[in-house]
């Protein structure tokens, strides 16, 4: 057993526990803890530290963000010359490819967007490919084009191709990805544990994580990556799977070899299907109802028909498997609800949901919150779209965008990154949600959406537990439930909200066992 005294747990008066067997087995007083103990098991002092559930991250790319993070890394770019000097290093190491990605235009010191031009500076031999922070678009290089078969005419269904500048956006950036080497199980394996031990030092103990088609279109070799680590027992965060397929055959053949909603166990479990609607606000690819603002000649693109899209929800629906739908524009939020009022069952027992919830009109909202969508949300983007919102869709549409405190205060919402498309930091996740003003205070959004602290650590724990139909074990500090926790080194509670990102992780538990301590 394992004693942990001079707590300060969130939303409960104990002062400590004791952990057996992975589990809560009593929260109490410190004297009760200390009784209960014997010689042989180990007491924790914790200083009065801050102690949470385990925090839940129920969207991400776990096994993308691990290869980012093992990878060339672009998010430290402040120019178009920066990008070219980091390409320029690695190609001098004669690599077979050159694949990054990070790297955002808009906060370039003159805001610019690589070109092709710019990639074949750096070499016409070794195939180069960037992609956006957002994961929406990439700039290629002639080799890789060339590689990937495409050429001037090239045109792509749910894509977009500008072969003169290397732009690929959504479905165009499939050729390219196809002819990417190809990963190994074992390097799937070490992308997973790099990201779960970056995780860990966020206190984050679980996350839904969207990994089929992140490094190939061979989701068995991503089950069997992270099956062969649950049975090493090296897992140190607790995976929901959001089942990405990039065609609806693909999907029957994985429900045929009898993969479905649930199959798994406590470290990597099958989820909803996962179905992309529209692109990213970032690169100008959410499908919205009228055009951008700071750019009429676009709407945005729609990644699927209705009619394709409709095939995969009743593929699920079969198999009683719930769907969650990428939608950051509203007119690919139209296209979801459309098909919604046909799939989801009055009160959403399955937890069909929306992914983002970013671009909303507010209809659209009483409509989510009528049918009790589930929403996945990332209240990290804040920092950054806070300051492009109004520009890009105008102020009338950013009115009534982000509207996280409605979605939680009338649907289960919980909160994510996103990662790698943002840093997987829940505390500062939390102070956003809270305060919805970037982090160095030069834009916020509508205030009337602000969580409270409490809602904003719910968002991150109970609500996502709920959400992947955990509640009954994680994501509260119960006796019986696992003992999954974070301790940070102050009660974030009681603090001004715009220091709350400034706090620190201290240690990390999962299953009662430390998986990071500072």
């Amino acid at each position: 057993m394992r004693g942990f005294i001079n707590a300060d747990i969130w939303k409960n008066t104990a002062t400590a526990f004791i952990v057996d067997e992975g589990r809560f087995a009593f929260l109490g007083t410190d004297e009760e803890v200390k009784q209960r103990l014997t010689e042989s098991d180990e007491l924790i002092d914790l200083q009065g530290m801050f102690v949470t559930p385990g925090f839940i991250d129920s969207h991400m790319h776990l096994l993308g963000y691990g290869h980012f993070l093992n990878g060339l890394q672009l998010a430290d770019a402040h120019s178009v010359m920066d990008v070219m000097r980091m390409l320029k290093k690695k190609a001098d190491e004669h690599p077979d490819w050159i694949i990054a990605r990070g790297f955002n235009e808009e906060l370039f010191d003159v805001p610019a967007m690589p070109l092709k031009s710019d990639l074949d500076a750096v070499s016409t031999e070794i195939p180069i490919s960037i992609t956006r922070v957002c994961g929406h678009k990439m700039i290629a290089n002639s080799k890789a084009l060339e590689l990937a078969g495409i050429g001037p005419d090239s045109v792509i269904e749910g894509g977009y191709i500008d072969f003169e500048k290397g732009y690929l956006e959504e479905s165009g950036m499939n050729p390219v990805q196809a002819v990417w080497p190809k990963p190994t199980v074992e390097s799937m394996q070490k992308d997973i544990l790099a990201g779960s031990k970056s995780l860990n030092s966020y206190g984050i103990t679980s996350c839904g994580s969207d990994d089929f088609v992140s490094l190939s279109n061979d989701w068995r070799m991503v089950i069997d990556a992270y099956m062969r680590l649950g049975y090493q027992r090296r897992m140190t965060v607790r995976v929901n799977e959001q089942c990405h397929f990039e065609n609806p055959r693909e999907f029957a053949h994985f429900l045929d070899e009898g993969y479905t909603f649930d199959v798994g166990d406590d470290y990597f479990r099958i989820g909803p299907l996962k179905i992309i609607a529209d692109g990213s606000l970032g690169a100008r690819t959410a499908a919205l109802t009228k055009p951008y603002s700071d750019a009429p000649e676009k709407k945005g693109i729609l990644i699927y028909t209705k009619s394709e899209m409709k095939i995969f929800l009743e593929l699920a629906s079969r198999y009683n498997m719930p769907s969650i739908i990428h939608a950051i524009g509203d007119r690919a939020l139209d296209q979801v609800l459309k098909l919604y009022d046909d799939i989801v069952l009055e009160g959403n027992p399955l937890h069909h949901g929306i992914v983002h919830c970013q671009i909303m009109t507010p209809e659209q909202i009483r409509k989510v919150v009528d049918m009790k969508l589930n929403c996945y949300f990332q209240s990290l983007f804040v920092d950054f779209d806070a300051k492009i919102l109004n520009s890009r869709v105008g102020e009338k549409r950013a009115a009534s965008s982000y509207p996280y405190r409605t979605l939680f205060e009338g649907t289960c919402a919980s909160n994510g990154s996103d990662a790698p498309v943002e840093v997987p930091d829940p505390l500062k996740g939390i102070q956003l949600a809270v305060t919805r003003t970037s982090l160095d205070k030069s834009a916020s959004m509508n205030p009337d959406e602000c969580l409270t602290v409490d809602q904003a650590i719910e968002s991150y724990t109970e609500k996502a537990a709920q959400t992947f139909f955990a509640d009954d074990r994680l994501g509260k500090i119960c006796e019986g439930y696992i003992a999954d926790f974070a301790v940070t080194d102050r009660n974030i509670t009681k603090i001004p909200a715009d220091e709350i990102s400034a706090c620190r992780i201290m240690m990390t538990v999962m299953d009662g066992e430390t998986v990071f301590e500072r």
